[in-house]
Parts: structure tokens; sequence; C-alpha cells
């Protein structure tokens, strides 16, 4: 009964890491292209901070893409030798890679949280520095 409850909780867990991964990835995409359409705009002009702030802002949000990326990758590599490591387990094989595959899965597994953290930090960092450097150009038509 213990197990069942486990292997459920860890689906939702695998689920709800997937649903994460992809939406800030793609939320970091919209945002970096929402930066990069205001560049292309002729009358869009930065000066000072808010220029600083900006360029700050896509420079992460750039970060968070290629993290969020990487972390795509990873999560696929650990599925992969979590895979592999329970087909060496059914062999019962005491020379089987179960060990290896294992490692490598806890590694990547490990790697796939913390470029997902970073992902969300430099997401987080990004989208500060665009709505930073919009309020100063458009703050006065807002208010």
């Amino acid at each position: 009964m213990e197990n069942r409850r486990f292997v459920r909780w860890q689906r939702y867990t695998i689920e709800q890491l997937t649903f994460a991964l992809n939406i800030f990835l793609g939320l970091s995409v919209g945002s970096l292209a929402f930066g990069i359409a205001l560049l292309q705009n002729e009358s869009f002009s930065l000066s000072g901070c808010s220029k600083v702030a900006f360029s700050g802002g896509l420079v992460a949000l750039a970060l968070s893409v290629a993290t969020g990326c990487a972390a795509v990758v990873t999560r696929l590599l650990d599925f992969r030798y979590t895979a592999r490591k329970v087909r060496a387990d059914e062999k019962c094989d005491p020379e089987s890679e179960a060990g290896v595959y294992s490692y490598r899965s806890k590694i990547l597994g490990q790697l796939t949280w913390r470029l997902f953290w970073f992902e969300l930090f430099s997401f987080s960092v990004g989208l500060i520095g665009l709505i930073v450097a919009l309020s100063s150009k458009y703050g006065a038509k807002l208010w």
C-alpha cells in the first residue's frame, strides 16, 4: 500500500515538473520575442538605467531559454537512464550496469532540478528588467 502511494505521488511530481518546465520555457521564449520585437520598432528608444535594465532583462531571458532547453534534455536523459536501470534490474544479472544507470539517473535528476530553479530565477530577473524598462518608458502614459 505504501509503495503505491509513493509511486502515485512520484508520478504527480514528474508531471508537475514537466508542466512547470514547459510553462516557464514558453513564457521565457514569448518574453524574449516581445523584447526583440520592441527593439525592431524605430520609435522605441531607451536611455540610462532603463536601457541597462532592458538589456539585462533580455540577457536573463535568453539564459532562461537556454537553461530551460538544457533542463528538458537532462530530463529526457534521466528518463532514459531510469528505464535502462529498470531493465537491468529485471535481468537480475549480478554484472549488470544497474548501478551505473542509477547513478547517472540520480545525477541527471539533481541537475534537472537545479536547471529548473535557475530557469525560474533568470526568467524572474528578465521579466523584472523588462517591466522596469517599459514602465520607465511608458509609465507616463499609464498614469
